[in-house]
């Protein structure tokens, strides 16, 4: 092949050309280079090792189950509702005298310890499809009472404020 220059062959690069011949290294710079690739293999699976535990244990709780609970299907769902129960009272207790936040962690502290042991009560109801609807009704009215007290907490909670005159001018609290 020609190139633009009239010259023929590839230049110094040349696919017949084999390359040139590795120096030979010193035993300082061999001990370098083994140093150099034994840590960075320590770094990858210090790392590696690291990253898969957490996936490990993230995956579990996500998907993982528990054994069942020794209550029983029904016993273990009645105890969760009682939960969710006790968790609007004493939400009720305060209603309208704080934020969404503290609003918040006061309901779903309320929830425990029963809600702790949900996983369990849902292996436990795994064989018992009448059994497996009702928990499913009591994990929903548990989300539906959580977003209620978000829901008065963000927006009727300021109302009462403001009606009662604990707050001089109207905030947009939504808007946070």
């Amino acid at each position: 092949m020609m190139r633009f220059d009239g010259e023929s062959g590839y230049g110094h690069k040349a696919p017949w050309m084999a390359p040139p011949p590795r120096r030979a290294l010193s035993p300082l710079e061999r001990r370098r280079l083994v140093g150099r690739r034994v840590g960075i293999a320590i770094f990858s699976v210090i790392f590696a090792g690291a990253t898969l535990m957490w996936t490990i244990q993230i995956l579990t709780t996500v998907w993982g189950s528990a054994p069942p609970s020794p209550e029983g299907c029904v016993r273990g769902t009645a105890h969760l509702e009682q939960a969710v129960d006790r968790a609007r009272k004493a939400y009720a207790d305060l209603a309208g005298d704080e934020d969404e936040r503290t609003a918040l962690a006061r309901y779903r502290l309320a929830l425990n310890p029963e809600w702790e042991q949900r996983k369990a009560v849902e292996a436990a109801c795994r064989d018992d499809a009448a059994g497996r609807k009702h928990l499913k009704d009591v994990i929903a009215l548990r989300y539906a009472e959580e977003h209620a007290v978000r829901y008065e907490s963000l927006g009727l909670a300021p109302l009462r404020r403001r009606i009662r005159g604990t707050m001089a001018a109207p905030t947009n609290e939504l808007n946070r």
